[in-house]
């Protein structure tokens, strides 16, 4: 960590804007993201988060840029703590939400990159994405999109029509889901810091996957895998659903990896 907390009575110390220009924090959800980023981080040194609740970091260069790998869970509470440790406790210039979402339009594909040109949940929208660092995505091929955030898995066409209906998304317009981008925006904004929003599509907007998803969250808001699991000996059907998304997740981080090397030199 930076150093030991700050006294009774005293402000934490500030970084001098020489440091606070050094790092690009980049934050993911869940495990399958983090670790499939994680190779693309040359000179890593993986350390806990806070008291290892709020996840992992990983700290080293991507393509010569330094950057922070942070695993915040997923979910807006326990994303919304670990980013903000993330940038209280560390020089971070910039952050950089990276993962994977559903689709919530027919016209994005499997795999496909997208980068947040607005970003809303249901307080509304979310302070903006850093115009520049959207320009720099779209110019490497990544798409605009609308970026919504919701409690939980959507987990069919009619929900994801659903949500997007609620939060005015317009059909011709490229739109996801998921579950923490508004989170780490709301933190980026309140340390004064800019942000971007990266996701690659891992469920398209027709497929299903298994309903009982809705109903496994803990009291935080994140997925609980043990019940996921519990669920799945009484509809092992659903399993081949959840690998073949799982994989997408995996592969899609992967491909997130690659563009941050070539996104991030412009930065250095």
């Amino acid at each position: 960590m930076s150093g030991p907390e700050p006294g009774a009575g005293t402000k934490h110390p500030s970084h001098p804007p020489a440091a606070r220009a050094e790092l690009t924090a980049i934050v993911t959800a869940i495990r399958e993201e983090f670790d499939a980023i994680a190779p693309h981080v040359a000179e890593g040194v993986r350390r806990r988060i806070g008291n290892g609740r709020r996840g992992f970091f990983l700290k080293g260069k991507i393509a010569g840029a330094p950057v922070i790998l942070g695993l915040t869970g997923d979910g807006a509470t326990r994303a919304t703590s670990s980013v903000s440790f993330l940038l209280r406790d560390f020089p971070v210039s910039v952050l950089v939400g990276a993962g994977a979402a559903g689709a919530l339009v027919p016209s994005l594909g499997a795999g496909e990159v997208v980068v947040a040109s607005r970003v809303v949940d249901e307080q509304g929208d979310a302070p903006p994405p850093d115009a520049g660092w959207v320009s720099r995505a779209v110019a490497l091929g990544a798409k605009p999109a609308t970026s919504v955030t919701w409690a939980r898995p959507a987990c069919n066409s009619r929900e994801r029509s659903e949500v997007a209906l609620r939060f005015g998304v317009d059909p011709g317009v490229a739109a996801v889901v998921d579950m923490e981008s508004a989170a780490w925006a709301r933190a980026a904004a309140k340390h004064g810091i800019p942000y971007a929003i990266l996701r690659a599509v891992s469920d398209t907007f027709e497929e299903e996957l298994p309903g009982f998803l809705a109903h496994c969250l803990s009291r935080d808001g994140s997925i609980n895998r043990a019940a996921v699991a519990r669920r799945l000996v009484r509809h092992p059907n659903a399993l081949p659903k959840l690998l073949r998304v799982r994989r997408r997740v995996r592969e899609g981080a992967g491909t997130l990896g690659l563009f941050l090397e070539r996104l991030l030199p412009e930065k250095i």
